[in-house]
């Protein structure tokens, strides 16, 4: 029974799909199909219900489906059901006046103006093919990564860091074009200073916080690792207080003018950070381990944030599994729905939902999950024998 998380999904003109309704009752969502027919793209609905561009970070026009012609504008819609209420959160694709693309947000049907808005009823946190080199990408990926994280716990944490961003591109213009007055410059790195150290701090927190609720028991088949976002802001953070190193860093962008007119950006700040990760058992990096330890890795960090929301965040959450259960052997498999079911028996506000090719990777779940077969663009409800 479900009684925290999405219990419909409908959208519309969305990829591959001209129509799609789900009435969902489970905690576990399991959808099985062969490559190609939109496992993922249900995945991907579900992600633009929280701040960002979704897991694919796609444009919006390039969302829609295009065999309808003319091009229609996709819409999102689910019902998020929690502690015996509901709320409707819907998405998607308008144009504005002028031609351009922008997107719509509404919660009970009505119009917000910010993605933020969305992270106040729920936290969407996902793992797909794509983040397998996750610890070999840049580091802007993993501080999204983590920041996706933040999120769960601090809703403002994205107005924090869409502000950062505006103040550091209007420094940017200034500095280049040599217009702007040091009282305005002031005023713009003071405000840069104060987020910036919002934003470090919000990081750390949720980082420390994964690395202490990683799993424990000898039975766990994932690898322990330590966690820790490093930059040269960080360092202050660890070494003084929030107003001491607010001001640090407000006189290094000052300091700095010169130099960052002609590279751009600014040399200091969390946009400069970035997330490391060792595994313990080895001593190591995770830059350095196998592509296979990398990706227990990921799971290993992501289980423990799941933990970490159930403790201290009263929203609920979504955590999207693309593909993910193909590369576990029969004993890591059976350990992730342990611990998945375990935390939902344990009153967690959790839903997990899972895409696979194989309905015989998940057989352990027939008795818990909800099955949604894919064949040939139909969806058909339920655990199908013949299928595994």
């Amino acid at each position: 029974m479900l009684t925290a998380g999405i219990s419909s999904l409908q959208f519309s003109a969305f990829r591959n799909y001209a129509q799609l309704q789900l009435e969902l009752r489970a905690s576990l969502i399991v959808i099985i199909g062969d490559n190609g027919v939109g496992k993922t793209n249900i995945l991907e609905a579900l992600s633009l219900l929280s701040p960002g561009k979704g897991l694919r970070s796609s444009k919006l026009s390039q969302m829609t489906t295009f065999d309808i012609t003319p091009l229609p504008c996709w819409t999102v819609a689910a019902n998020l059901k929690e502690d015996g209420f509901d709320t409707i959160l819907g998405t998607g694709l308008e144009y504005t006046s002028s031609g351009s693309e922008k997107r719509r947000l509404k919660i009970n049907g009505n119009i917000v103006r910010s993605q933020a808005d969305f992270a106040e009823h729920l936290n969407v946190i996902w793992i797909v093919p794509a983040m397998a080199r996750l610890f070999q990408e840049s580091g802007s990926i993993r501080r999204k990564f983590v920041d996706r994280m933040a999120y769960a716990f601090d809703p403002t944490h994205t107005n924090r860091l869409h502000r950062y961003e505006h103040y550091l591109r209007e420094r940017s213009t200034l500095l280049r074009e040599g217009r702007g007055d040091s009282t305005w410059l002031a005023s713009l790195e003071k405000n840069l200073a104060e987020d910036g150290i919002a934003i470090v701090h919000a990081r750390a927190e949720v980082v420390r916080n994964v690395t202490e609720h990683q799993p424990t028991d000898s039975a766990s088949p994932f690898p322990r690792f330590f966690a820790q976002m490093r930059g040269e802001v960080e360092e202050w953070c660890r070494h003084m207080t929030a107003v001491a190193a607010e001001e640090k860093l407000r006189l290094a962008f000052a300091n700095n003018r010169t130099q960052d007119a002609h590279t751009g950006g600014s040399v200091f700040g969390p946009h400069r950070s970035d997330l490391f990760v060792k595994h313990l058992g080895k001593q190591i990096p995770a830059e350095l381990c196998s592509t296979g330890e990398q990706k227990m890795l990921l799971i290993a960090l992501t289980l423990a944030f799941t933990k970490v929301q159930m403790e201290q965040s009263n929203r609920v959450t979504l955590l999207l599994l693309d593909d993910v259960i193909a590369h576990l052997d029969s004993h890591y498999r059976h350990y992730l729905f342990q611990e998945l079911c375990q935390m939902v028996e344990k009153g967690a506000k959790l839903q997990t939902w899972m895409t696979g090719t194989s309905l015989s990777d998940f057989v352990y779940l027939k008795q818990s999950a909800q099955y949604i077969r894919i064949k040939n663009t139909t969806l058909y409800d339920g655990y199908d024998d013949n299928d595994s």
